[in-house]
């Protein structure tokens, strides 16, 4: 089987940003965007973890971590809030995995698919915050993969994309009611096939953009409404593809493994790895399509990172530079400019 290629990193670079001076009524797009410390997970650290919200409440779990047992995959999962930190949940009841998709609809969080870096998955799990529990359902019908994205739009969850063998670019919706599993419609033709991408919901829509694929670095983003007949809608290119100007400075926003979590109407797309580790940020104007640069990620580089937003704040962390596998988090104030004695 390939195994996924940032495995395997060897040595980086780290490339660090200096901030230029400005002033308030003058502030450039590449200091917007504060970085400040928080609480790290209350465990092992980690890369590829897997992650949902429910409510004002992250869960996050799963992952690879270098010195853990024959595979380096975990089982556990945690919670955090913005005011109490972290705190332990039941175990995930599936083998240990990394690279797995999550998403939740109402107050059930859903995880499945993903590797153990010999085997990938088809099994699929429920998880009841009134319960503390995790319950197996009915296996994801795509096949076994991982790399791939879960979202939950208009009451329904989705996985979708990822690798097995090959890359991949169909998608099947969950109907938590029911509990039975269905193709989605329209994700082939110009949908570019992809593993390691990232997807956001914003508004009753979903939307998926980076990743990679034989190819190369997937340039093309989607948002999905599956209320439409024709769900998929291509927006604009993520490098410079189009005669206008708006993305002559689209250069280093391709990526995978990177991370997005949208605060207010904007998304942010923070690390990964592109031929190196990637530490531009990048906001994206959901309503206009159109990206700028925010604050680098200031911190170690890292792909394979986690990120969300609770109660208005969100918070970026774990990961691994192809070495090392992190436990830090660390908020992120897109309104305020960079401080680097946050930290």
């Amino acid at each position: 089987m390939k195994k996924p290629l940032s495995l395997f990193y060897s040595a980086f670079s780290i490339i660090f940003l200096s901030a230029v001076s400005c002033t308030h009524t003058n502030i450039s797009s590449t200091v917007l965007g504060n970085f400040v410390s928080a609480a790290p997970i209350d465990a092992y650290p980690r890369g590829w973890a897997s992650s949902f919200v429910i409510g004002d409440t992250a869960y996050v779990g799963l992952g690879y971590n270098q010195t853990i047992g024959a595979t380096g995959r975990i089982t556990d999962f945690w919670k955090f809030t913005a005011n109490n930190g972290w705190t332990q949940m039941a175990a995930f009841k599936g083998a240990a995995r990394s690279n797995a998709a999550a998403f939740s609809v109402g107050n059930y969080g859903f995880v499945g698919v993903g590797w153990d870096g010999n085997q990938n998955f088809t099994d699929f799990y429920r998880y009841s915050v009134a319960e503390d529990k995790w319950e197996r359902m009915a296996d994801y019908p795509g096949g076994p993969r991982y790399d791939a994205v879960g979202f939950a739009v208009q009451g329904k969850g989705y996985i979708g994309s990822g690798f097995n063998n090959y890359w991949l670019n169909d998608f099947y919706s969950y109907d938590t009611a029911s509990g039975t599993w269905s193709k989605a419609p329209g994700t082939s033709g110009d949908f570019s096939k992809r593993q390691g991408a990232v997807a956001f919901v914003y508004k009753d829509k979903a939307y998926i953009v980076t990743g990679w694929n034989s190819g190369g670095y997937c340039k093309d983003m989607w948002s999905f409404d599956p209320s439409q007949p024709a769900p998929w809608t291509r927006l604009a290119d993520i490098t410079n593809t189009n005669s206008s100007t708006f993305d002559d400075g689209y250069t280093d926003l391709e990526r995978r493994d990177a991370t997005i979590f949208v605060n207010g109407g904007f998304a942010f797309l923070m690390t990964g790895f592109n031929t190196s580790l990637v530490t531009s940020t990048w906001g994206y104007d959901i309503n206009a399509d159109r990206w700028t640069r925010r604050t680098p990620y200031p911190l170690t580089s890292r792909s394979g990172a986690v990120s969300f937003t609770v109660s208005g704040r969100s918070f970026i962390g774990s990961g691994t530079d192809g070495n090392n596998t992190f436990d830090d988090f660390d908020e992120f104030q897109p309104a305020t400019l960079y401080n680097s004695n946050s930290f």
